[in-house]
């Protein structure tokens, strides 16, 4: 298990605004594993926003992934993060990325796509967790 102790930045990018928030990515023992939810009540925390709409749904995300456990130790078992939307009913899956090395530390820069109505404009939060390749999911980001 590995639980990186350091600080990462997530950036959110939506024409015309840019949103940016300290990142901690961390893991815990297999207690708090939830690999394979797609959708939970879970709520992302309040930190990172953007406002999305049915012309607008797509919101750029960038972060650093983890690439130390807590006791410092480079990690050596990062499968992959997620990136979660939620419109206020819990987090959704918005999609998996690979880990760039099973060490981590890569730059991600994706785009997701959140499924909004017609005519509405919304607030949308976004948090990330990170997997290892035992199938042990971090906590959200704050």
């Amino acid at each position: 298990m590995f639980i990186p102790s350091y600080t990462s930045t997530i950036t959110l990018r939506q024409t015309p605004s840019r949103f940016a928030l300290a990142l901690l990515l961390c893991f815990a023992t297999s207690f708090w594993s939830c690999a394979g939810i797609r959708q939970s009540t879970l709520p992302c925390p309040n930190t990172v926003q953007a406002k999305v709409s049915a012309t607008k749904p797509t919101v750029h995300v960038s972060y650093r992934e983890p690439s130390r456990t807590v006791e410092e130790d480079p990690l050596t078992s990062l499968a992959k993060t997620s990136i979660y939307y939620d419109l206020g009913h819990g987090r959704s899956l918005a999609k998996e990325v690979p880990a760039t090395h099973l060490s981590g530390g890569g730059e991600v820069s994706e785009s997701i796509t959140v499924p909004i109505k017609a005519g509405i404009e919304q607030l949308v939060k976004i948090c990330v967790t990170a997997t290892d390749t035992e199938g042990n999911e971090s906590p959200m980001t704050p």
